[in-house]
């Protein structure tokens, strides 16, 4: 369960910006709220913003931060970190960005994890642990290699520090070593968290989990997304998927030869989705047609992609960022897909979101700590994130905040001027 995520100093984040997951006192929409018995956190967060306002931005945050913790073992001593400051300001261009993650983890516990970081090393990196109410200390890294421990962890730990080089963080670098302290945060980091910032990126992994059906003769991720076109009343009766590898040229294809020997081509994978329609013609004859996925909306071949991350997060209590949830999704489609975190099929999941779809944007379906704004200063160039429970003047119960939003009540709106081309 996540329950904090904070960046300072990456992208227009200037200033630390905050997305809170841990629920205030309201007692509105309880449903809305995952429950463990000792922590709780809210399953949906939507953001609203104008564009180039920050909300990709606090997505690249929480996905390059993860990238980092989940391929540092990997990072040559050489290479330069993916971490960007904000550039608009002197002094900040020249500091580290921050990233801090706070959750519970598969045993049930509270951990807080963060690091800072240059392009060219980690300059802080702490991981606490609530084994009660306070935090207790498993390691604290300042000035890149000054580490201190706990006093129960500091025989496991210490020995690892020379392994870990300035531009590695030490969570990863003492996971591979084997240490149980930092196992439990570090899986959770490395598999509880699913983002998504691009379409080519969901299809390339939404693939790999249909393949691996396919190799196994299992159709649980085909049946889950049928699941989702009824639901939203796309006419498609049944899915069929299969691959193939083409890993050999045919015999009368000439090889290339290097010093005698063929140069043997890269494995190809070709992948087919067909959709089966169910039509009735003119005589009353029932007929079955298939289409490939190519010919079907982009708002279906979304909701394919969307499919087996739907299905793991929820079936295994992750955290799903969806950057653009609306795109080619009509509203209805939207509704349905967060409506499912808050039914009976959420397994303790999470679901944040992006959007401009102000149609879900009702104090009837979201407490007003699920929903947040991005607004970019127009005169600094620093993006701000706050929520609507963050207002002085408390929002009421049966305020229209949707009007409201589109009146520039609160803020993270364009403000178009259309007289400037006309």
């Amino acid at each position: 369960m996540l329950l904090q995520f904070s960046v300072e100093n990456y992208l227009s984040f200037k200033e630390q910006a905050v997305l809170s997951l841990v629920p205030s006192s309201d007692k509105e929409h309880l449903n809305n709220i995952n429950d463990n018995g000792v922590f709780k956190g809210l399953n949906t967060i939507a953001i609203y913003g104008a564009n180039a306002s920050g909300k990709s931005n606090l997505f690249r945050a929480a996905t390059v931060a993860l990238n980092m913790i989940r391929n540092s073992a990997n990072t040559q001593v050489d290479q330069l970190l993916p971490v960007v400051p904000f550039k608009l300001d002197e002094k900040s261009k020249k500091e580290p960005s921050v990233f801090e993650f706070q959750f519970i983890a598969s045993d049930g516990k509270k951990y807080i994890y963060g690091f800072s970081a240059l392009p060219d090393r980690i300059v802080e990196e702490y991981l606490y642990c609530y084994n009660s109410y306070r935090p207790s200390k498993v390691f604290d890294r300042t000035e890149t290699d000054s580490y201190s421990f706990s006093r129960t962890m500091k025989k496991e730990l210490e020995a690892i520090v020379r392994f870990t080089t300035k531009n590695r963080l030490f969570i990863s670098s003492a996971t591979l070593m084997n240490a149980e302290s930092t196992r439990t945060a570090y899986e959770w980091l490395a598999k509880g968290i699913d983002t998504f910032m691009n379409v080519g990126d969901l299809q390339n992994r939404a693939y790999e989990y249909y393949m691996k059906d396919y190799d196994n003769n299992s159709r649980e991720n085909i049946e889950f997304t049928k699941e989702l076109f009824k639901a939203a009343d796309i006419s498609i009766s049944d899915i069929d998927y299969s691959y193939r590898k083409i890993d050999e040229l045919p015999p009368d294809v000439p090889r290339i030869m290097i010093n005698n020997e063929p140069i043997i081509p890269a494995v190809e994978i070709r992948q087919e989705v067909n959709t089966e329609h169910i039509v009735t013609d003119e005589d009353g004859n029932i007929k079955k047609y298939k289409l490939s996925l190519q010919e079907e909306s982009l708002g279906t071949t979304m909701l394919f992609l969307y499919g087996p991350f739907l299905k793991e997060t929820l079936d295994k209590g992750k955290v799903l960022f969806i950057d653009e949830i609306d795109r080619s999704m009509h509203p209805f489609v939207v509704s349905f897909l967060i409506s499912l975190f808050s039914s009976d099929r959420n397994n303790g999941a999470q679901l944040i979101v992006t959007t401009h779809d102000t149609s879900q944007l009702s104090l009837e379906r979201f407490r007003r700590d699920q929903i947040y704004f991005t607004e970019k200063d127009p005169k600094t160039g620093a993006s701000d994130l706050y929520s609507l429970d963050d207002f002085e003047k408390p929002v009421r119960k049966d305020e229209n905040i949707r009007k409201k939003y589109l009146q520039g009540r609160y803020g993270a709106i364009p403000y178009v001027h259309a007289e400037d081309l006309l």
